[in-house]
Order: structure tokens, then C-alpha cells, then sequence
């Protein structure tokens, strides 16, 4: 991933945040960009004194000019764009703390969901893919939510705009995957970031821990290792990718590769340039904990 051009959304914290530490890591050039600009300049200083290379940029996502003006700031800049990743959602106790079901949750928050987390991915891939498409290829990578496969009673308005990045992603690696684009959905369950690690009490967490596939609460890095995998070269093969929670059931046409264990909940199977299913270990029991699953 040496010198490949990625930019990030959400990237001042959490998962985000991890993701551009990892891309910096493995040799790529990351433009950090939020809505927190502080933030993203703390995490672009943090990579560049760790010897790596980034730029904090301004970000509103659910502003169009705004994500095109963030995105071709950073092509102009490095002079060219190899990667996305549309990690940016409203996760605010305003708008998932009043998120609930069809009859009571309001129009605004509605609205707010569906225009962060589902419209600007929308505007990212909108104004990515002709950038990637004058290299002739280009690699998309969303963050989604394992509440998109998830039957809940509540986060009805996260859940949808979640399901909607799901089928965003198989639109974009259908349509523009045989001239290069690579488009994949990484859909997490509970992961234990600052924020989640600050409210989790030990009880909640032995619950969690007792209903879960794995030993360990999910981390920011095990996020960001399986983003720039599917990033990178060794990822090329594949589009459109889900990453999602062990009782998540999706069912597959075709044939597939199961591994490392077909009869466990927690194997993955890989479907190359077809709908694929990546499951790895995770709480069954995060979605009906943690009203702010992410950040």
C-alpha cells in the first residue's frame, strides 16, 4: 500500500481514527477527514510523528460540495485517489438517543440519520469513482453496522441507513467493478472504542462477553486490519465483501470457500466478485446494549 492515496471519513476517533493509523501504517498517504476538525488534526499529527503521512481536512458530510471539495483537495494534493473509506455516522445522543421505531422516531432524526450515514457515503462514492476511474482502478471500503441484518426494536433509522450503505456498496461493485472499482461493506457489531469503553460496566460487559463467539470485546484495530486488507492488493480479488456478527444470517448464491471451520458460527466464507459474507466473532448481545455502537 506504499504511497496509495486514501481518504477517510470520520476519521478524528474510534474506528476512524484507527483506520487512518493502520493506512498510515502500511505505507499509504491518508487524508483525514471530519466534521471535528481538531480532532482530525490530532490523529493526522499523530500519524505523521509516527513517521507516516496525513492531512486533516474539514468534512461535512452530508453536504455535497463539501465532500467533493474533500476529496478532490486531497486528489489535487497527491495527485490521485486510490481509496475510500466511508467510516463517517451520526452517532450523537441527539439523533440515536431519540431513534427508535416507525411511529415515534422524529422526521429530523430521521432525515439526519439517512443524510450522514447513508447520503454521504452516497456523495463519497459519487465524486470517488471518476477520480479512481482516470487510474482505472480504486478500492471502496464502508462501514456499516451488523444493525443492518439485525431485527431490533429500536435504532430503526440508524438500522436502515446502514442496510442502505449494504446495498450501495453491491451497486458500486457491480457497476464499476470490471473497470477496477472494488466496493466492500465491513458491518461491525459492539466494538470496544473510547466512547463504548467509558459507559461499559463490568457487569454489561461479562453479559456481553458470556453471549459472544470470541473471548474479547471487539477493538478499533481489529476494524482497521480487515479495512486495509480489503484496501490493499492482497483484497484485490474481491467485491463486494460484508463483515458481520456470528448470528447474522445472509444467505449466498453460488459457490463459495468456507474456513477455517464451515460447522462454526465464527468461520468466514469468501465468494470472490460476488456477494461474500465475512463473519467473524462477535456479541451477539451488542446491538440491544449500546445505543452508540461505533464511535
Amino acid at each position: 500500500m506504499d504511497e496509495a492515496v486514501i481518504a477517510v471519513t470520520g476519521a478524528a476517533a474510534g474506528i476512524g481514527a484507527a483506520i487512518a493509523h493502520r493506512l498510515a501504517t502500511e505505507g499509504a498517504i491518508v487524508a483525514v477527514g471530519d466534521l471535528n476538525l481538531p480532532g482530525a488534526e490530532q490523529v493526522a499529527d499523530a500519524i505523521g510523528t509516527a513517521g507516516g503521512t496525513a492531512v486533516a481536512r474539514l468534512v461535512d458530510v452530508s453536504i455535497e460540495s463539501a465532500v467533493k471539495d474533500f476529496l478532490h483537495a486531497t486528489a489535487e494534493a497527491y495527485g490521485k485517489l486510490d481509496g475510500l473509506v466511508n467510516n463517517a455516522a451520526d452517532v450523537s445522543a441527539a439523533t440515536i438517543g431519540a431513534d427508535t421505531d416507525a411511529v415515534t422516531t422524529p422526521d429530523h432524526v430521521w432525515q439526519r440519520a439517512l443524510a450522514v450515514n447513508l447520503t454521504g457515503s452516497l456523495y463519497a462514492i459519487r465524486h470517488a469513482v471518476p477520480l479512481m476511474l482516470e487510474r482505472g482502478r480504486g478500492s471502496i471500503v464502508n462501514i456499516a453496522s451488523e444493525a443492518a441484518f439485525r431485527g431490533e426494536p429500536t435504532r430503526m433509522a440508524y438500522a436502515v441507513s446502514k442496510a442502505g450503505q449494504v446495498a450501495l456498496s453491491r451497486n458500486t461493485a457491480s457497476r464499476w467493478g470490471r473497470q477496477g472499482i472494488r466496493s466492500n461493506v465491513i458491518a461491525p457489531g459492539l466494538i470496544a472504542t473510547d466512547a463504548i469503553q467509558r459507559n461499559l460496566t463490568e457487569e454489561t460487559r461479562n453479559e456481553i462477553l458470556a453471549a459472544s463467539a470470541s473471548s474479547r470485546l471487539g477493538e478499533p484495530d481489529d476494524i482497521a486490519a480487515l479495512t486495509a486488507h480489503l484496501l490493499s492488493g492482497d483484497g484485490a480479488f474481491g467485491s463486494t465483501e460484508e463483515s458481520a456478527s456470528p448470528d447474522t444470517r445472509v444467505p449466498l448464491a453460488g459457490p463459495g470457500t468456507l474456513f477455517p471451520d464451515p460447522t462454526r458460527s465464527s468461520g468466514t466464507r469468501i465468494q470472490m466478485h460476488d456477494p461474500v459474507i465475512v463473519i467473524p466473532a462477535s456479541s451477539h448481545a451488542a446491538s440491544s446494549w449500546s445505543s452508540n455502537p461505533r464511535s
